[in-house]
């Protein structure tokens, strides 16, 4: 196909995520001569809908309102009938499944569904409802082997319906601007400690309560130990607790929502990530980006970006001990992880540049809407 491709991107809204991080990142980087992207949120635009509006990319907001608001599936429909698109691209579980009706109901002729998670909480009904969708779903592009394996095994897609395309970052953003003096005076800490940080939303999912236990074990042995916990989440006031139960309130900085990833990035000796599932984890990439050696669980597509003893150290879920391990060991390490983040660093300029996926991206939606033309 010579024109463009237009393609509707239907996602909750663009709020602080991984995934919403990465689509964000993708739109920016997509070539506008050969794709047409338009992004439709459900529900509000989000704080990072004008990092796209900037470059050009419309963003709709159709202000949801109930679990179930049919209207709002009505209007979807009538934006992908209007503006006529080759293309619906739905992200995550609830405008996956709106997005895709929407794109049966309007009749358009490409749906892809982009798989951001090993969604081990689905229910029989969420699978039951995926198998349906399924049907009528040209294509799944999966983050990870492990979200494909998942995808295959447990909703039934046929592997060949089915591409890896991972999460990427802009590479660029996380170079080093030498200004983040200002986060020892702010987060009271000082060039003595050994920082970690925990870059993630505060949840269940994301096992920051494992991390608080092994702090706790920790303290006495490193006392110049400071973890940084960035990120909002409905765990939040239980964690903040749970860090006063276990005495821990001087080893922690609980940080909230920050603008300045990349400088707490660079602050910090290692990052943490014991999830208990994941799809590929956006925020392990950007470590790796600035050259920080990670540990990590060794859930969902995560051992694909982490190398275990070469960028960082892969560990059981829910497992305290080798949580603990794995924290002393970097510790003891003669050069702090500084060889393993080098590694890190050249794998994710290899692999998980924003530019690659990019021109991947394109060149599946073009190959998908001339398979559609010649079908007919």
């Amino acid at each position: 196909m010579d024109t463009k491709v237009k393609v509707l991107f239907v996602i909750w809204a663009l709020e602080r995520g991984g995934a919403e991080r990465f689509l964000v990142s993708l739109l920016k980087a997509i070539d506008k001569n050969r794709v047409e992207p338009t992004v439709c949120c459900l529900n509000w635009k989000g704080e990072w809908a004008s990092e796209i509006e900037r470059v050009g990319v419309e963003v709709i907001a159709l202000n949801k309102k109930r679990k179930i608001d049919l209207s709002v599936l009505l209007k979807l429909v009538r934006i992908i009938k209007k503006e006529r698109f080759h293309i619906v691209n739905t992200y995550l579980w609830g405008a996956d499944v709106m997005g895709r009706i929407a794109g049966i109901l309007a009749g358009v002729p490409v749906i892809i569904s982009t798989v951001q998670n090993v969604d081990v909480w689905k229910k029989w009904h969420h699978i039951i409802i995926d198998k349906i969708l399924a049907c009528r779903t040209d294509m799944f592009i999966a983050v990870s082997e492990a979200v494909r394996d998942y995808c295959n095994k447990r909703i039934g897609i046929p592997l060949k319906r089915i591409i890896v395309i991972p999460n990427a970052i802009e590479v660029e953003k996380f170079q080093n601007n030498g200004h983040n003096e200002y986060l020892y005076n702010e987060l009271n800490i000082n060039e003595n400690d050994f920082i970690l940080s925990c870059i993630a939303r505060l949840t269940e999912q994301k096992g920051q309560r494992y991390l608080l236990q092994s702090i706790s074990r920790l303290r006495y042995k490193f006392p110049n130990l400071r973890v940084l916990f960035a990120g909002e989440g409905e765990d939040k006031e239980i964690l903040e607790k749970m860090a006063q139960e276990l005495g821990i309130i001087d080893n922690v900085r609980f940080l909230g929502q920050r603008q300045d990833i990349s400088e707490i990035l660079y602050l910090s000796d290692g990052v943490v990530l014991p999830s208990l599932y994941e799809g590929l984890p956006v925020c392990l990439v950007e470590a790796m980006a600035v050259g920080k050696p990670v540990i990590a669980t060794a859930v969902g597509g995560t051992p694909e970006v982490v190398y275990d003893k070469e960028t960082g150290f892969l560990i059981p879920p829910t497992d305290i001990n080798a949580l603990t391990d794995a924290i002393e060991k970097l510790m003891n390490l003669p050069d702090k992880g500084e060889g393993m983040g080098r590694k890190a660093a050249k794998m994710v300029r290899d692999r998980f540049s924003i530019d690659i996926v990019a021109r991947k991206t394109e060149y599946l939606f073009h190959a998908l809407v001339n398979d559609k033309k010649c079908e007919k």
